[in-house]
């Protein structure tokens, strides 16, 4: 039994994850020194353990908090506080433990026990007097549509802590719409239809809570589009200077992917483009699910921009596309909730590189991806008069080369250095002997980025 709990122990230190719903990262602030550290850490397992003989963790599947234990001051009072995760004893299910420090020990303030057998995600919500609520997403990603959780939230006054349910979603996020520091919970589920003739179908919500008084409550909602089967990514940003935003990608069982923007307007929430799930309804960001890039901002000013696709010319039916076949405008939204394009630019996401296509070029080149060498091809397209296009000559390749492999061979090779990062090195080959399409090309390489990891 000592080995087991040194052995869990050090689990958990290596475990415990960043006290903010963010993506990436480990955070000092949740990293705990020894020796305190250690004697904190058998205190907040004794209590979890209680009477069992042992302590079966459960690890939140998605989200910024993966751990079983999490660390985070959700009563407000500048001391951290302790979540845990763990299987109940001889029934089904997950059981929550909330833990506080009081004179020096660890007690449990409150704990609760789910049917769903899986944690889908931890978030906290900042509230307007320093606390912070817990959302919990109880459930499974399994299912015919998808992830289908039961979002959860608690709140702590003093040492009594409630739970509150906030309904089922697909996807969730944080947002501060009016930006003043309280956040508020947006869920989006998804369309469910009717069992049986006896039934009713389900439609697609997205909803805004906000929290008032111990309690959360709805304050907006409007449809969402029914035809996604599967959401991909939710994020909360800017469209504009005046415009604060959800974005949330999603997939249909068609193979497309699109993206729906839902704003708020006073107490409305609106979803863009409009006329969701109306015969007329048509989403501008419509893209074949083959293409793995999503909302960003692409070009550093602050505000989201949309993937709109075209495939590149000169491609036949035949040919594998991916996301290297297809040249993408990137579409921001102006004041008066339009659209304009800010760039035109090939992306290859896999490789995690993206450049300019110069004006000159747009229609006239294609893309040839070789995964395993790690090289695109890229061609000149000479437009025909039936708007068709031939093939002309290859105009230049980039290729990725691991460091030992760029030292050994890459600049005998031809290739010339544009980037490099972790083990990665990126190189450019021109192979086009005209004039104006090599400064085309070296306008190209000059303007080639790397995306943020």
């Amino acid at each position: 039994m000592h080995k087991k709990l040194v052995l869990l122990l050090s689990l958990f230190l290596l475990m415990t994850e960043i006290p903010s719903c963010s993506f990436t990262g480990l955070s000092a602030q949740n990293l705990m020194t020894a020796p305190k550290a250690n004697a904190d850490q058998q205190a907040i397992y004794r209590q979890l353990q209680g009477t069992q003989t042992d302590v079966d963790f459960v690890y939140p599947r998605n989200g910024e908090y993966r751990s079983a234990i999490i660390m985070e001051d959700f009563t407000g009072n500048g001391v951290e506080d302790a979540i845990g995760f763990h299987s109940v004893e001889n029934s089904t299910g997950v059981g929550v433990q909330f833990l506080m420090k009081e004179e020096g020990r660890w007690v449990v303030a409150a704990a609760f026990q789910n049917v769903a057998t899986q944690v889908d995600r931890v978030c906290f919500a900042h509230l307007a007097d320093g606390r912070k609520a817990v959302l919990i997403g109880w459930g499974s990603t399994a299912g015919a549509t998808g992830r289908t959780a039961e979002l959860k939230a608690y709140l702590c006054d003093g040492r009594d802590v409630k739970e509150h349910s906030l309904g089922n979603y697909g996807e969730m996020v944080l947002t501060d719409f009016n930006g003043d520091g309280v956040d508020e919970v947006f869920t989006i589920d998804k369309y469910i239809p009717a069992e049986d003739e006896d039934s009713a179908s389900s439609p697609a919500l997205a909803k805004l809570f906000l929290f008032r008084q111990d309690e959360p409550f709805q304050l907006a909602y409007c449809q969402a589009d029914n035809d996604i089967s599967n959401y991909s990514s939710v994020g909360f940003g800017r469209l504009n200077a005046q415009s604060p935003a959800v974005v949330v990608d999603g997939s249909t069982a068609g193979g497309t992917t699109t993206t729906q923007i839902f704003i708020l307007e006073g107490l409305m929430m609106k979803s863009l483009p409009g006329n969701v799930n109306q015969e007329d309804y048509v989403n501008p960001y419509a893209r074949p699910s083959g293409t793995s890039f999503g909302v960003r901002d692409i070009n550093g000013d602050g505000f989201l921009e949309f993937p709109a696709v075209t495939l590149l010319p000169g491609l036949s039916g035949e040919a594998e596309l991916d996301s290297t076949s297809y040249m993408v405008e990137w579409q921001a939204v102006t004041k008066t909730m339009g659209s304009q394009t800010v760039l035109r630019a090939l992306m290859n996401p896999r490789e995690n590189y993206w450049f300019r296509l110069p004006f000159r070029l747009q229609g006239r080149v294609c893309a040839v991806n070789d995964p395993k060498l790690r090289t695109v091809t890229y061609t000149e397209v000479i437009p025909g008069e039936d708007g068709g296009g031939l093939l002309g000559g290859t105009l230049f390749s980039i290729r990725v080369f691991t460091q030992s492999s760029w030292e050994s061979r890459g600049e005998t090779s031809g290739y010339v250095r544009l980037a490099e990062q972790n083990d990665s090195v990126y190189g450019i080959q021109i192979l086009t002997k005209d004039e104006e399409l090599r400064q085309y090309v070296e306008d190209i390489a000059g303007g080639f980025q790397l995306m943020a990891e």
